[in-house]
């Protein structure tokens, strides 16, 4: 995967067929949640939740304040979570 310069990532699940299962590639949830969060991706993870799988991805925003999206990595619509 190609990633921005001076970004620190980080997928702590490697879980193979959750990555098979997702349509929305971690680049893509990355665009959706900072589209949604206007700021800087510094992790991502893809996990389950009520058996969906979604991408966490912690935004920095503007503010220098860390928030969390999920990504619905089947659709890419993009949840803040408040």
């Amino acid at each position: 995967a190609a990633l921005a310069a001076g970004t620190a990532w980080a997928i702590f699940e490697t879980n193979r067929e959750l990555i098979a299962g997702a349509k929305i590639t971690m680049e893509e949830a990355i665009k959706s949640a900072t589209k949604a969060v206007p700021g800087k991706a510094a992790e991502a993870n893809l996990g389950k939740d009520d058996g969906r799988t979604i991408w966490k991805i912690e935004v920095i925003d503007h503010n220098n304040k860390s928030q969390t999206v999920y990504v619905d990595a089947q659709t890419g619509l993009a949840k803040i979570d408040k």
